[in-house]
């Protein structure tokens, strides 16, 4: 049981890397530049994320069984998992890079479009930084999921299975790096960022309604005058 928490927790962290993405191009208003859109984007990766999850969980739950035949059948079925993770975490890289890409090559405007957010610089918002924070933690959960692949292909006697040290410096220290990353760039600011921006919109168009209440109500005294 010990061994099966270890193997599926960072499933979680990727889920939740997922989601960040996804909210960054809706802070951003940037789902144009995405390959997949926003609102398919997260459906995707956290469904393929947790069917990696299952596979994993389910492959050890079999190991945990003792028998060399439950042995067997659970390795494959935590490399195919593992080899899911892997999958879906290069899709999302390749979209997170191009989002990234194509974002940046807009910015000659540097301005939302319309009038609601004239005033509003897109490189006033946080997202570059969280941008980094998710490729460094891409980074560390990638390196950390080859590792258990190749694990699992050297088998239950293998050289990495035998020694402990290498579940600390491939699994535990990294995972407790991207704990540390996503603490110093909460993922919190970026919906507190999406807020203030919803807020920002809600009060220009107040404002534009406002005049033109204004201009409305002149050009009837106007019309109507002696």
């Amino acid at each position: 049981m010990q061994y099966l928490l270890l193997l599926v927790a960072p499933a979680l962290f990727a889920a939740s890397i997922y989601i960040i993405l996804g909210r960054i191009i809706i802070l951003v208003d940037g789902e144009r530049y995405a390959l997949i859109r926003q609102k398919w984007l997260t459906k995707i990766f956290v469904t393929g994320d947790v069917i990696s999850f299952l596979v994993q969980g389910g492959g050890g739950g079999i190991m945990g069984s003792g028998t060399e035949k439950g042995m067997k059948i659970g390795e494959k079925l935590v490399l195919v998992g593992l080899f899911l993770q892997l999958f879906f975490f290069a899709i999302f890289v390749i979209v997170a890079g191009t989002f990234h890409y194509r974002l940046e090559r807009s910015l000659p405007l540097k301005k939302y479009k319309g009038a609601a957010l004239s005033n509003v610089d897109v490189h006033a918002l946080p997202w570059k930084r969280h941008l980094v924070a998710l490729y460094l933690a891409s980074g560390l959960i990638l390196v950390r999921s080859t590792f258990r692949v190749i694990e699992y292909l050297m088998g239950n006697a293998g050289f990495l299975l035998r020694k402990e040290v290498f579940l600390y410096v491939f699994d535990a220290v990294l995972m407790l790096a991207v704990m540390l990353i996503f603490n110093w760039v909460h993922p919190s600011q970026v919906t507190e960022a999406y807020r203030e921006r919803v807020e920002l919109e809600k009060s220009a168009r107040g404002s534009e309604v406002e005049m033109q209440i204004e201009q409305n109500q002149e050009q009837k005294q106007v019309t109507s005058g002696p």
